[in-house]
């Protein structure tokens, strides 16, 4: 699935209150929609998952889908791996190019967004960096 941008209207006084919401909070507007939602994934309003990717516990094992790819299992040590390295690249702690040899993943910052690479030639995704920490999370939570 290639990123797409989408056109949303609001009304000018709805526009102005997300703004000011924005403004409170110090995030982009579409950090700001991202932690509306996270609000009501909390409250159990909407499931806490992300469209087109599956991160599902198998036994001593995560498996992972990018969209209609085939799923790419992790052993729990190298899904926790994963989770950590999304947030510390999305944080700018680690390069805006990390490649974890051995557990065969990557993730590049580009622009505004991350590329997340399963495996060598694998299926990549690109994410803002609310989701890739959404993501994380759910890799950690399928790892624990």
């Amino acid at each position: 699935m290639s990123p797409a941008s989408v056109m949303l209207r609001l009304p000018p006084r709805r526009l102005d209150q997300l703004k000011t919401l924005s403004a409170v909070l110090n995030l982009s507007l579409a950090d700001t929609i991202g932690h509306m939602l996270r609000k009501e994934i909390a409250a159990g309003v909407i499931p806490g998952t992300i469209p087109g990717i599956v991160v599902e516990r198998a036994g001593d094992t995560v498996s992972i889908t990018f969209d209609d790819h085939p799923a790419l299992v992790f052993s729990l040590d190298i899904a926790r791996l994963f989770a950590s390295t999304i947030r510390d690249v999305v944080a700018g702690v680690s390069g805006p190019y990390t490649i974890q040899a051995g557990a065969w993943f990557s993730i590049q910052r580009i622009g505004n967004g991350f590329k997340i690479n399963l495996r060598m030639g694998g299926p990549d995704v690109v994410l803002s960096g609310d989701l890739a920490r959404d993501l994380a999370d759910l890799i950690e939570k399928a790892a624990t």
